[in-house]
């Protein structure tokens, strides 16, 4: 019970943003003060024990798990709402009031867009692998809260029938950057899902009649995302659109930024049975409920986390991923250099 536990640790930063909102609009030095908890976060990552394998092996109660995902997303909606409220409120009258707006809209962006990636994408993830259409449904519309609905489609049709192959648009190729990376999928994703649906709309009985091209279900997410931001740009006002949008774009960065380094340099790992990395930060695995076992989820990824197996059959990350999420970003250069070296390591040991 106690290792279940342990997942409640997921919680901790989705409600540090929570009573952030709440309690804001925030004085410049208050506002800057509150990312404090994301930086603890990294702390502790960095730190973080090595997972014990005996014990992750170990399955924990599916209704458990699914309170947690529940929970997480519940959250989710009620920061995206905070998050409007607290734009809305933000002053533009004088220089002071300017520049204190500014810093909060910065810090939202930080904050919020930390969590909507780190969170509610990750419970998103889940969702759309559940067969219970209610699940589906609860992850197709977090992901319209990060303008990133297609994402099921390239996910599920794309990245997991070509992982660590070089057909694959999430798997990074060996010495390939981030800003390379993100670049390449930020269309590449798109693209193949918008012809994906074109396919299968192509395809139903309804094909040759006048508006088919309206059963496209990427073109409904599109319009869907559209409408959400005219109603908040009515309802809460141009700040407040805005930073919808920011951390919308900071949610999907950090995503791909995920992608980008769970298969970094592995676009023949398929042949040579290597998935992913493997991520042995416990702290990571807590808090981002189970994501971190991603060669399990490979192999099998119609099966719920809780009832995954430990696996470790590929090259070992250094760090955990919030340590590793800021690495890339600060210096992308030292990361490429030291993961080429462990890759090449493991591959050596591996024939011998």
């Amino acid at each position: 019970m106690a290792t279940h536990l342990k997942y409640l640790v997921s919680l901790y930063f989705p409600c540090c943003v929570l009573i952030f909102l709440y309690t804001g609009p925030h004085d410049v030095i208050d506002v800057l003060a509150w990312t404090l908890s994301l930086w603890l976060i990294i702390l502790i990552d960095y730190f973080s024990p090595k997972i014990n394998s005996a014990v992750a092996k170990k399955r924990i109660a599916r209704n458990f798990y699914d309170v947690i995902l529940y929970v997480l997303t519940a959250i989710h909606f009620l920061i995206m709402a905070l998050m409007l409220i607290y734009a809305s409120q933000l002053q533009w009258d004088s220089l002071h009031d300017i520049l204190t707006s500014i810093v909060n809209l910065i810090v939202l962006r930080i904050l919020v867009g930390t969590t909507s990636g780190s969170s509610a994408i990750i419970v998103a993830h889940e969702l759309i692998h559940r067969r219970q259409s209610y699940m589906r449904l609860m992850g197709r519309l977090i992901l319209y809260t990060v303008c990133y609905e297609h994402f099921i489609i390239s996910h599920l049709r794309n990245h997991h029938l070509t992982v660590a192959t070089p057909h694959d648009i999430a798997t990074a190729c060996l010495d390939e950057s981030f800003n390379d990376y993100w670049k390449r999928v930020l269309v590449g994703h798109f693209k193949y899902a918008w012809q994906s649906a074109m396919k299968r709309t192509d395809a139903t009985p309804l094909a040759g009649r006048p508006y088919h091209w309206l059963a496209n279900t990427v073109l409904q997410g599109l319009l869907v995302e559209g409408m959400l931001v005219i109603v908040i740009l009515i309802n809460f006002g141009w700040a407040a659109a805005f930073i919808f949008l920011f951390q919308a774009l900071s949610a999907v960065r950090l995503l791909e930024t995920i992608n980008y380094y769970q298969h970094w340099g592995l676009e023949q790992g398929k042949d040579e049975g290597t998935l992913a990395w493997v991520n042995q930060s416990s702290f990571t695995e807590y808090a981002l409920v189970g994501l971190s076992n991603h060669i399990a989820h490979h192999q099998n990824s119609s099966t719920s986390f809780q009832n995954m197996p430990y696996l470790e059959q590929g090259p070992k990350m250094p760090h955990g991923y919030f340590v590793t999420n800021l690495w890339v970003k600060l210096n992308n250069a030292s990361y490429m250099k030291v993961s080429k070296g462990v890759i090449e390591k493991y591959f050596q040991e591996k024939v011998v």
